[in-house]
This record gives structure tokens, sequence and C-alpha cells, in this order.
């Protein structure tokens, strides 16, 4: 979503014409930009537009891990399997200190 593609309104329009602007933001998918004294302060947008935008941000900041992730296993000279045997560990005894 670049901001140069989103429609600007000030702060004193959204106030004025909440209503509208949060009607079309669900039912047009259409995010408004709201500007306080010229400068660009907040975002409206829908539910199912910011659950997307969640799972984006969190797709990006997992793709990002398990990069530096292979790269640190790589590094240190492990395989594969060894490297899902540790995640497995981690995550049994995960299981054991949540569940007991």
């Amino acid at each position: 979503m670049a901001l140069e593609n989103v429609k600007s309104i000030t702060a004193t329009e959204a106030r004025v014409h909440f209503g509208e602007v949060i009607r079309r933001a669900y039912t047009e998918r259409e995010p408004v930009v709201v500007e306080k004294d010229g400068i660009p302060v907040v975002v409206i947008l829908s539910i199912p537009q910011y659950e997307q935008l969640l799972r984006e941000t969190r797709l990006a900041r997992f793709e990002r891990l398990s990069r530096a992730a292979g790269l640190e296993a790589e590094r240190q000279g492990l395989t594969e399997e060894q490297v899902e045997q540790e995640m497995e560990e981690i995550r049994e005894r995960g299981h054991r200190e949540g569940y007991g």
C-alpha cells in the first residue's frame, strides 16, 4: 500500500465525516490517510486489510529470521538434520515447561 496511491483527508474532515470514512474503508476496502497540519499521521483501513498487513509483516519477519538461522547454522557447520533435531528438542522443552 503506497501512500501516494491512498486518499488523504484532514483530521477535521475525518472527524466531520467519520461515518463515511469508515464505511468506505470497510465496504470499498479504501484506506484513508488522515493528515494533521499537512503531515500524514494515521491510516484508517478495514480489519481484513489490517489482518493481511499483519500476515505479510509476520511472514517477512519469519523469512528474515529463517535466513539468519540458516546462515548461522551454515557458519557453525551444522547439517539440516542437526538443526531439525535441535528445533525438536527446543519444542519439547517448551512444551514440558508450559504444560508440565
